[in-house]
């Protein structure tokens, strides 16, 4: 709008534009004055400290979130043209909502049209599901802030930290709205996250469903349908196959309005993307491929670059000279599709850690990583997770690698003489009367004491006291007990016996030893009982799937084991004070000497923290970092690689992205020193290509090792017929569950005697001797005696019997079968077996035979997964699908 006055030039030129959007004003003229630039705002927005606050929140969430799509190629202005369809998939009777990644702003217009707003997003690995939540967010993010719409601020988050069974959804959302936005304006004195949760100005985009143990996903879904309400609105992540288990066996189900699923890319349209996205002076060396993608869409190449993840990792590992992409049409060397994504495969890393800082305005923005060393860390993880047969990355079993085993006892017997110097130095200096004993036998004392403790927490958790520990909270003695009943291996009246009658029997024991002098034993008595049952409420495992992150699992574990050092170590120094004291009351044969329940609280304490997880990741993390296998600060590469894209968080563990890239990892040798060096084979097999393209699951070291058939196995006779398969014989077992108490026997000792100051004498090593051979010895005993065995197999059920014990199970109360370790006592042993998953509802067999996760067992077989294939063979045929190789 132009005014003019008395006919002379312009006086007030003004550009009014509404219900449009403007990204571009060019004016032409000379501006002699001020220029005002007026964005009206929206109504009632700012105008309050509540909308101050959602304001600040959105811009806040928006400089994060283009960040991260900057950092990983998502803010495209052209991006892939990923379709997304309708899905069947989940209960979502509304709106068929449909579109293409390229058109966001179609999809995020179809979303807000939707009656509660509630959408699942679903797909395969690397379909780009993340992608399009991200720009989802960045997309409604700008319709509020630059177009002044009405609509919700979008928080995306992971479920991984969110405890479906004890928070509410909403309280969660606002604490980790609080944690992640502390500075935000209050809202009559307090943080505005409760607020903006109650008032319904937020719209969830929860993502990582799928990476939820089953338990959990059931749990959060549950939760979600109940807890939403009415109005409340979500965006769902997860992707199709979990998905599908889930609502086939899960009745109260979140209800969405509508669900999308991504389709396979188009040759086609990955062709166009990257003939916009290729440099122009590189045009000549695309030209071949992209003319390929256009004229033969059953191309190895073709099928190989159908999800966006490979499309990514094609135009990261070419974008430069001299790359030549032309060379992936190079049939000798390419045959298949998945040859193709192996060699992509190997340029993750280095795209994944560019050379280059990355946005100030990230989160929290990764470090800046040499490739070639994190290729080399990550390969020599995903080669240790391959020899312990899983596909989760925890940091307390980095222990189990072979050079931190071989270092435990050096170690302990260094610093345990460490420590019995400033025993000693402690001791010497706070001086004493002299206790007929000695310091060193008080310091034995509160080492064998400990180790009873720790006896007391391995009989009630079995394998579990590896684990990281909860964290302790005394406050909630509630939560603590149930930590502890849920992974206590005692039957249910054995738990409720120790729960219920062991705080009266400890009482009653302290209150005769101050009424009964004479009785100098119950103090001592009342001391190891109450230490034993605060080890076991306080000090539980830690339910890994119920961790926040990795982080705070290691964090528990620093406070369990400092709870340790400070409340059970100088409870048992207490009860030989008052043993002491009583003795003393009695005979006077000598005045209390308080420095020597000082030197069992030294005792005790020493033992607590050499044995504890953390003291065995510390040895771990130390050793394999000074031989250059890993990185000093492994935690934070962890959760760069995380941020990266190369590994997913599984509650208190990670896992590579999909376990095609861990084994692609595992069949690369790494640097022997420093993290430097080429790259070659490792020992370790390629996976093999599935007729489907899918990867294997066996991921041990033996997982492709070739068995004859069983009836060639000397001692066993095999009857097969179109109906049935019998094995019977009689096989001699060696006997290896004793190691591990032999092995934590023979670590106490050491304790004692480098700790107490006894390692100098000839009889403290002879039991370093006198336990191996007492080991093999038991050994040799196992041999000599043989057990019958039998497994029968017919297309009704499956029985075995091992010698005197007997199962059976009807193939229809079963819902799988498949080879998984044998789980005995609380602990995992290194034989593998048979085993079925029962139906819900199904009779169940003794709890002998109960293995992990709902597991039941059903045959011992090997050290190995693999099977003989006639075994392989009958499972398959008999079990009516139900056999999961």
């Amino acid at each position: 709008m132009v005014e003019f006055e008395d006919g002379h030039g312009p006086t007030n030129i003004r550009n009014v534009v509404t219900d449009s959007t403007v990204h571009y004003l060019v004016q032409i003229g000379v501006l002699n004055g001020e220029l005002h630039l007026t964005v009206p705002p929206r109504a009632g927005a700012a105008e309050t400290p509540l909308g101050l606050a959602e304001e600040r929140l959105a811009r806040s969430l928006l400089y994060q979130w283009r960040a991260e799509a900057d950092a990983w190629d998502m803010a495209d202005p052209e991006p892939l043209a990923v379709r997304w369809v309708h899905s069947r998939t989940a209960l979502a009777p509304g709106a068929e909502l449909g579109g293409r990644g390229d058109r966001v702003g179609t999809m995020a217009e179809a979303l807000l049209g939707l009656d509660h707003r509630r959408l699942l997003i679903l797909g395969g690995a690397g379909a780009g599901k993340t992608t399009l939540a991200v720009l989802l967010t960045l997309e409604l993010l700008a319709r509020r802030l630059t177009r002044g719409e009405d609509v919700p601020v979008p928080v995306m988050l992971s479920l991984e930290s969110w405890d479906a069974e004890r928070v509410n959804f909403h309280d969660w959302l606002a604490g980790r709205i609080t944690e992640e936005h502390p500075g935000l304006p209050r809202v009559d004195g307090l943080h505005p996250a409760r607020r903006l949760v109650s008032e319904r100005r937020l719209l969830p985009v929860l993502d990582s469903l799928d990476e939820l143990p089953e338990h959990r996903r059931t749990a959060v879904l549950g939760a979600l349908g109940r807890q939403l309400g009415q109005e409340g609105g979500v965006v769902l992540i997860c992707r199709t196959e979990p998905y599908r288990q889930l609502v086939a066996t899960q009745r109260d189900v979140l209800r969405v309005d509508s669900a999308i699923e991504a389709l396979p890319l188009a040759p086609g349209d990955v062709a166009s993307y990257l003939h916009r996205a290729r440099q122009p002076s590189r045009a000549a060396q695309w030209a071949p491929l992209l003319a390929d993608l256009r004229t033969a869409p059953g191309s190895p190449v073709s099928r190989a670059l159908s999800t966006p993840l490979m499309v990514w990792l094609l135009r990261r590992g070419y974008e430069r000279a001299p790359a030549d992409p032309g060379e992936l049409l190079d049939r000798g060397r390419f045959a298949t599709a998945w040859q193709v994504e192996q060699h992509l495969l190997d340029r993750i890393v280095p795209a994944s850690f560019p050379p280059l800082p990355p946005a100030p305005d990230r989160l929290h923005p990764p470090r800046r990583w040499e490739p070639d060393r994190a290729r080399a860390w990550l390969s020599f993880l995903a080669r240790l997770m391959n020899r312990q047969d899983t596909a989760e990355l925890a940091w307390w079993r980095l222990f189990g690698a072979p050079l931190p085993r071989a270092l435990a006892a050096p170690a302990l017997i260094v610093v345990g003489i460490a420590l019995s110097v400033l025993i000693d130095l402690g001791l010497g200096a706070v001086g004493g009367s002299g206790h007929p004993f000695g310091f060193g036998t008080a310091v034995g004392l509160g080492v064998a004491l400990a180790g009873l403790v720790r006896t007391a927490g391995q009989g009630w958790f079995g394998d579990e006291t590896s684990t990281p520990r909860r964290r302790v909270n005394p406050l909630r003695f509630a939560g603590a007990l149930r930590s502890a009943g849920r992974n206590g291996r005692l039957g249910r009246a054995w738990r409720l016996t120790v729960v219920i009658g062991g705080p009266p029997v400890i009482l009653t024991l302290v209150v005769l030893q101050l009424l009964a002098p004479a009785a100098e034993g119950l103090a001592l008595v009342a001391a190891v009982l109450l230490s034993a049952y605060l080890m076991v409420a306080l000090a539980a495992p830690s339910d890994t799937v119920d961790a926040a992150t990795p982080d705070s699992l290691l964090r528990s574990e620093r406070t369990s084991v400092l709870v340790t050092l400070l409340v059970l170590a100088p409870l048992l120094a207490a009860g030989i004070g008052l043993m002491d004291w009583s003795r003393t009351h009695l005979y006077r044969y000598h005045q209390v000497d308080w420095s020597y329940p000082l030197a069992t609280w030294c005792g005790a304490g020493a033992t607590f923290l050499l044995l504890s997880p953390w003291s065995r990741w510390l040895l771990a993390r130390c050793s394999l970092a000074l031989v250059g296998r890993l990185p000093w600060t492994l935690m934070t590469f962890l959760r760069d690689a995380h941020r990266a894209g190369l590994l997913q968080r599984t509650a208190g563990t990670y896992r590579f992205r999909n376990l095609r890239l861990q084994q692609h990892l595992a069949a690369k040798a790494g640097p022997r020193s420093g993290g430097r060096g080429g790259s070659g084979t490792a020992g370790v097999p390629a996976p093999r290509a599935t007729p489907d393209g899918a990867t294997p699951v066996a991921t041990g070291p033996l997982a492709d090792l070739t068995l004859p058939p069983a009836s060639t196995w000397r001692g066993l006779t095999v009857r097969r017929d179109p109906d049935s398969y019998l094995l019977t014989g009689r096989v001699r077992a060696v006997m290896l569950a004793h190691w591990g108490p032999l092995g934590a026997l023979l670590g106490l000792h050491l304790v004692r005697i480098t700790v107490s100051g006894t390692w100098d004498r000839l009889d403290s090593w002879k039991p370093i001797v006198g336990v191996p051979a007492l080991g093999l010895l038991v050994m040799l005993i196992s041999l000599l005696r043989r057990r019958h065995i039998e497994l029968h197999i017919t297309d009704t059920f499956i029985a075995a019997r091992t010698g005197r014990h007997r199962c059976r199970y009807e193939w229809r109360d079963v819902d799988e079968v498949a080879v998984r370790r044998v789980h005995l006592r609380g602990r995992d042993t290194p034989v593998h077996g048979i085993h079925v998953r029962p139906r819900t509802g199904a009779p169940l067999p003794p709890a002998r035979w109960r293995g992990r996760d709902g597991w039941y067992l059903v045959q011992p077989m090997n050290v190995v997964r693999t099977l003989p294939p006639d075994l392989t063979e009958a499972l398959a045929e008999l079990s009516g699908g139900r056999w999961r190789p």
